[in-house]
């Protein structure tokens, strides 16, 4: 099941993203408007990339804008500690629990 909230004007159709994600078998479920608690994933993944990247650099365009967010999203994935996983990197916690898709993904 997939969470998003609802960006489309008319509540009878329904979006690409939205016939992409059912098409493939799964359920789009809509958050309602005004509620982030419902995704506090999403929430907190949002806040921590405005905190720590959007609002410490300018960007000269949008293509700037998406590689400085590649950088940190690798950054973030493979140097960072994270709370939520003892203190550990996320790229080691996988290493660890998937070891056979690491070697598989070229992640060693």
């Amino acid at each position: 099941m997939s969470f998003t909230m609802k960006y489309t004007a008319h509540a009878d159709r329904r979006t690409c993203f939205t016939k992409t994600v059912e098409g493939s078998g799964r359920i789009h479920a809509l958050i309602p408007k005004g509620s982030p608690w419902c995704n506090g994933f999403i929430e907190r993944s949002n806040r921590t990339d405005n905190e720590e990247l959007f609002s410490q650099f300018r960007f000269i365009d949008a293509e700037d804008r998406r590689y400085q967010l590649r950088l940190w999203e690798m950054s973030y994935n493979c140097r960072r500690p994270h709370q939520g996983l003892g203190n550990q990197i996320p790229l080691n916690v996988y290493r660890r629990d998937f070891p056979i898709q690491a070697v598989a993904m070229g992640i060693t």
